[in-house]
């Protein structure tokens, strides 16, 4: 006996409150520009890059990955990469995590020949840009972001992607993508970022101003990219 087919209604409605959502939270301009020192990666970056560099366009050939290899744009654009659907995947892949504090920290994409679906939240941004990729998502907007969590929480993972509109990120404590200004006001402190295709992290800069009367936030993002 067949499996009864699943109707697509609910993927569809919750696409569709995931639009509304995203509308309402757009972001305005750049709330963090990455032009300050460079960082060396972390040695769990780098052995990331040893194990998956064949399939992840963003490590660059220093690190194990593939050299002369197409990061595509570094926004998405269209439909076919929507925030929607990076979102809708994200959350997917935190709600298949079985939740593991690792005693030595390990980042991998859970669900590949010899993984399992535990982990914490260097996996939760590795298997999402993972599977993003295989939706054909650019390499350059999406960016695993290091962050200090308030109140003395230690280091954590999250994911920014980056819109023509600016950067949002998408972190597994938040059901919702938050931009760097809601992270910022949450008692979050913004580290580094890796640099897709580059074996140096940047760290943040300083703080852009607002851009003044008549200048279009396309300008504003334009200036604040670091032309990865």
């Amino acid at each position: 006996m067949g499996r009864p087919r699943r109707s697509p209604f609910p993927f569809f409605a919750l696409m569709g409150l995931m639009g509304l959502v995203l509308v309402a939270n757009t972001p305005t301009a750049l709330a963090v520009s990455w032009d300050g020192a460079a960082m060396a990666p972390l040695p769990q970056y780098r052995t990331y890059c040893q194990t998956y560099g064949d399939r992840d366009p963003g490590c660059a050939a220093a690190l194990g990955g593939r050299s002369a290899v197409s990061l595509g744009m570094d926004r998405l654009n269209g439909k076919q990469n929507s925030l929607a659907m990076a979102l809708y995947i994200h959350r997917q892949v935190v709600a298949d995590l079985i939740y593991v504090k690792e005693p030595k920290d390990v980042w991998q994409v859970l669900g590949t020949i010899g993984t399992g679906m535990t982990g914490d939240c260097d996996d939760v941004v590795m298997t999402t840009i993972s599977r993003l990729l295989r939706r054909g998502y650019p390499r350059a907007a999406l960016r695993a972001t290091i962050v200090e969590l308030p109140d003395g929480g230690g280091h954590h993972l999250i994911l920014g992607v980056r819109l023509p509109e600016g950067e949002v990120f998408l972190d597994d404590r938040h059901r919702w993508q938050r931009t760097a200004a809601e992270l910022q006001t949450a008692g979050y402190r913004f580290v580094a970022q890796e640099v897709p295709g580059q074996s140096l992290w940047r760290r943040p800069g300083q703080e852009r101003p607002l851009p003044p009367a008549g200048e279009t936030i396309a300008a504003l993002v334009q200036a604040a990219s670091p032309g990865v």
